[in-house]
């Protein structure tokens, strides 16, 4: 193969995702956090738990969680449901979905398995 070719390919490769870039760039900037990984993959396996399970689940304090997942929320990440007390947790962001599958994030009973 040409090295012009080549050069051809990878220019095509770049173009074709451009405008996602920005994005993922944003979504591995959140995941890139240890705290926030954590409580991602908690909430992934155990979707609709409140700060105080995530908190336990983890080994973080309830504050440390309650700001991780306000910046998480803010960046829409996650949603929260008022339920009575308790908010309850759950992942929204397909695309922090997929990123969880690719480091083997588990799924649970409350979460069933997919595709």
């Amino acid at each position: 193969m040409a090295e012009a070719e080549r050069q051809e390919i990878a220019a095509n490769a770049v173009s074709a995702v451009q405008k996602k870039i920005p994005e993922w760039i944003d979504v591995f900037s959140l995941c890139a956090d240890e705290t926030r990984m954590k409580i991602l993959v908690a909430v992934h396996a155990a979707p609709q738990s409140s700060v105080s399970q995530l908190a336990q689940a983890t080994g973080l304090s309830a504050n440390t969680v309650s700001q991780a997942l306000a910046t998480l929320h803010k960046a829409g990440v996650v949603q929260v449901e008022q339920d009575g007390r308790f908010r309850r947790w759950r992942l929204e962001h397909p695309e922090v979905h997929r990123l969880l599958h690719q480091v083997d994030a588990p799924h649970s009973a409350l979460h069933p398995h997919h595709h």
